[in-house]
């Protein structure tokens, strides 16, 4: 059975090309898993400590600095996780020069795997949420049991985006080089750190369409309200998942044929 031209058998090359990334990424060196744990728990504390105590931010209706930390933390991990992906995804195919070139297989599962890399700084996360759980005393909602869902969305709106910009960096080398800084002032454009309410009325209407604030916000009811995420969300998300990965596809594959030419 094929959909959009991937065959059951490519969910075990995008797994076996998992496992080899995550080796050669996390494994292959003394301080490559450490550094894969330390480097977001270094960014997470540093806006952590900004956002708490040089500017510090409360939510509407909860007391204390806890609440707030939890809510930062719980929208920013997923955050690192996009950024993560992404920032694989577009060097996953020039990166993998040799092997797009001499070896028959579909490279469009290499912005595939790039995007899942995202899931280490989105478990990190959610270790250290889990721990201020546990300090605070409080007990995890039976919601959470639906994070997977906007998990799943949000690596297949990544995996979109990652095929559109793998492909256009093999041609513009500098999309790599660019696109750390623009997704820092998407980072701060989007309603990851500051509630929507902090926005001016017609700004935050019109952010709340933002699909970097949705997969936050699908992560943040489950775990800050124990709710489920507005089904309008979800079903925007999803939407919006598959139409980026739908677009990315269709891009990647009609730029496909003149790679060996660029690489």
């Amino acid at each position: 059975m094929s959909v959009a031209g991937f065959e059951r058998r490519d969910i075990g090359m995008v797994w076996s090309l998992f496992k080899l990334t995550v080796t050669d990424r996390y494994l292959g060196s003394s301080l490559g898993l450490i550094w894969a744990v330390l480097s977001p728990l270094l960014l997470m504390g540093m806006f952590t400590f900004v956002f708490t105590f040089v500017f510090p931010g409360r939510l509407p209706g909860r007391e204390g600095t806890l609440p707030y930390v939890v809510w930062l933390l719980s929208g920013y991990g997923p955050w690192l996780a996009v950024s993560e992906g992404l920032s694989a995804s577009t060097s996953s195919v020039s990166g993998n020069a040799g092997i797009v070139k001499n070896i028959s297989f579909k490279s469009e599962l290499l912005p595939v795997v790039g995007a899942l890399t995202g899931v280490f700084p989105l478990f990190v996360s959610f270790a250290v949420i889990a721990v201020l759980f546990a300090a605070s005393g409080e007990v995890p909602s039976l919601a959470l049991l639906t994070l997977p869902i906007p998990l799943f969305f949000g690596m297949l709106f990544v995996s979109g985006l990652g095929l559109f910009l793998a492909a256009l960096n093999v041609f513009v080398r500098d999309t790599a080089l660019a696109l750390p800084n623009v997704l820092t002032m998407l980072l701060f454009a989007s309603p990851i750190f500051y509630p929507l309410s902090a926005y001016p009325g017609g700004v935050g209407k019109l952010l709340q369409f933002n699909p970097f604030y949705v997969i936050a916000a699908s992560f943040r009811a489950p775990i800050i309200d124990g709710t489920l995420p507005p089904l309008w969300m979800v079903v925007y998300l999803a939407v919006v998942s598959v139409a980026a990965f739908a677009a990315g596809l269709m891009w990647f594959r009609r730029l496909k044929s003149f790679f060996d030419a660029r690489l």
